[in-house]
């Protein structure tokens, strides 16, 4: 069962509806707005642990324990990157399995299936090899 103990949250304002997207990774657009990953080179600031609309505030996790809503299975003890397919599937969390993938996490329990959510330790960017 996925769990969070507690890191660093930041808020900042939410620039497009988010509601759908709690415990996705997402990326500051700006100095004082967060939105979804543009694509694949982005680099994610954190975690979202609300549900905000579009001007409403989200609170971001940047570092510690948290929740993050997977893109398919994933065993314990793994470096995690940001998934981006699409602009409306991105921000779960993908297995950092290529050269330059910029790790973000580290899971703490395990996936089985596309959108579990699992626990994982948030990191600083860092290819995966």
């Amino acid at each position: 069962m996925a769990y969070a103990a507690g890191g660093i949250d930041l808020s900042w304002r939410a620039d497009e509806d988010l509601s759908s997207y709690q415990y996705r990774f997402v990326h500051l657009k700006d100095d004082s707005n967060v939105d979804l990953l543009d694509g694949a080179t982005e680099i994610a600031v954190g975690i979202l642990q609300n549900a905000p609309a579009e001007g409403e505030t989200a609170v971001v996790r940047v570092s510690g324990v948290s929740k993050l809503v997977m893109n398919g299975s994933l065993a314990v003890g793994l470096r995690i990157k940001a998934e981006y397919v699409g602009a409306s599937d991105n921000g779960k969390g993908d297995a950092a399995d290529t050269d330059k993938d910029l790790v973000r996490a580290i899971s703490l329990t395990a996936s089985g299936a596309e959108d579990d959510v699992i626990t994982v330790l948030l990191t600083t960017d860092s290819a995966s090899i």
